[in-house]
């Protein structure tokens, strides 16, 4: 199952969450300046505009201020899929987290520092609330559930701490709406709900009480995204099916927010959320493609844009090595000009861009060491007071910007270097494999260039299938797939 959000020119969708996470590291409170004060518990983090657009002023607050103090975040391993594609570990440390750590591990006490947990409202997560809670093991806790805490669990959740006697512990409880990984401006997944949720949808044996749990776990997690979009969307999906029946909870479930319910009454320009059944395409995941982004996905471990793959050894005595990157098409100009171009259109233009910048820095770093005579020559003309001052002040300027524009050469080469060592870990993976072999018939096949001839293409699949030197066997699975 799909789904597609179109925007209007709000903030993008991943700004707006990233906006409510730097609202929750603030323990809820508003910036200097922020036109907005939250009061409100269990209640979207992100639905006013005013916070939305506070991103400089989370940003310029500095770390140990009253509004970005030192904390602990304690996160589960989905919300720290939600986290990790939009803040590095640097920027949770200029936010003020000096640890984050994941609930289940074993934690020391730190009594004088307050706590942000951040995880699904589940009954193990909250018994270790509590039980931190009772150990007081932070100054005070700051709790944030991903989703809707339902209220059976919030009223055992109740009972436990006063139990416990820590009831002064917990300083604020919100319900965030963030269950949702934003991968890129407005690109999102709700791979948190299920990992393999194609499957669970259309295995047999699949009872109605497992389908309609994952249902509405998609409900919940598209309220998410509606919640910090901060409009109520125009649903639109085909009749009948699971598409229907997310379209009416996530319908009811917008219906009966406090916070929705009544918005859409006033608004003039929503926008649309389209919910269509996978099957309706089935054809597209499954078949190669010839992408830049398409192959990293497909052929090197991708997951949260972030890429792994391991070089092969050079020289003799030496390992593999591990590569880790981070991709990030919003802040990596040659990525987000060249992911959905042709594989070796991207080879050539990285060869090219990587080849420019090396010839600027070449020169800067010329200049740079022959600045010392043009800075003499400039002393001496405006010493003697001669005519030759203009062109040596000239001459220093051009040298200090120069110089000025070094670092951000650097960095821009620094990503295409890293460009380079992910196309040619992808280059070695298509040569190994023959994906454009594999490419190039399934993409006759669903053009439908063998219509009128089934039994050459039945041919030429079975001889691609059955030569061990193409592709391997999940490559051989797909092509069949698409036959």
């Amino acid at each position: 199952m799909s789904s597609t959000v179109a925007l209007d020119n709000k903030p993008s969708l991943k700004t707006a969450q990233l906006n409510a996470i730097h609202r929750m590291l603030s323990l809820n409170n508003d910036t200097p300046g922020s036109a907005t004060t939250s009061s409100i518990t269990t209640t979207a983090a992100t639905s006013s505009s005013p916070a939305m657009s506070s991103s400089s002023l989370y940003n310029d607050t500095p770390a140990g201020t009253s509004y970005n103090q030192w904390k602990i975040l304690i996160y589960d391993i989905p919300c720290r899929s939600i986290i990790s594609p939009l803040l590095s570990v640097s920027q949770l440390r200029a936010r003020g987290v000096t640890l984050h750590l994941l609930i289940g591990t074993e934690r020391e006490a730190i009594p004088d520092v307050p706590a942000v947990y951040f995880v699904e409202p589940t009954w193990e997560n909250l018994k270790i609330v509590a039980q931190d809670c009772a150990k007081r093991l932070y100054s005070k806790v700051h709790i944030n559930f991903a989703t809707k805490l339902d209220r059976s669990l919030m009223e055992e959740f109740g009972k436990l701490v006063v139990q416990n006697g820590c009831l002064d512990m917990i300083a604020s409880l919100h319900d965030q709406y963030l269950d949702f990984v934003c991968l890129e401006r407005h690109l999102f997944s709700l791979s948190n709900q299920h990992k393999d949720s194609y499957a669970l949808m259309n295995k047999s044996g699949v009872t109605d009480l497992d389908m309609d749990k994952y249902l509405t776990d998609v409900a919940y997690g598209l309220l998410s995204v509606v919640g910090t979009c901060g409009s109520v969307p125009v649903i639109r999906c085909p009749k009948g099916g699971a598409p229907e029946m997310v379209a009416r909870k996530l319908n009811k479930l917008i219906a009966e927010h406090p916070s929705t319910s009544t918005s859409h009454k006033v608004q003039h320009n929503r926008p649309l959320l389209v919910i269509l059944d996978r099957n309706m395409d089935l054809i597209t995941p499954v078949q190669h493609s010839s992408t830049y982004q398409a192959l990293i996905d497909d052929l090197l471990l991708h997951r949260a844009n972030r890429v792994e793959f391991t070089t092969k050894a050079e020289g003799v005595g030496k390992r593999p090595q591990l590569k880790k990157f981070d991709l990030d098409a919003d802040q990596d100009p040659f990525y987000s000009r060249h992911k959905f171009k042709p594989f070796p259109e991207a080879i050539e233009s990285n060869g090219v861009e990587l080849q420019d910048v090396t010839n600027r820095e070449t020169a800067i770093r010329s200049k740079t060491a022959a600045g010392g005579g043009e800075k003499d020559v400039f002393m001496g003309d405006s010493l003697g007071g001669g005519g030759g001052g203009g062109g040596g002040s000239s001459s220093a300027f051009d040298l200090a910007s120069a110089v000025d524009s070094l670092p951000q050469l650097l960095e821009r080469k620094k990503q295409l270097e890293m460009h380079t060592s992910i196309l040619q870990a992808v280059m070695n993976e298509v040569a190994a494999r023959d994906v454009p072999q594999f490419f190039e018939l399934e993409s006759a096949l669903a053009s439908g260039q063998y219509k009128s001839d089934t039994a050459k293409a039945k041919n030429q699949v079975m001889a691609l299938v059955t030569d061990p030197s193409k592709g391997n066997v999940e490559d051989k699975i797909r092509l069949v797939i698409v036959f």
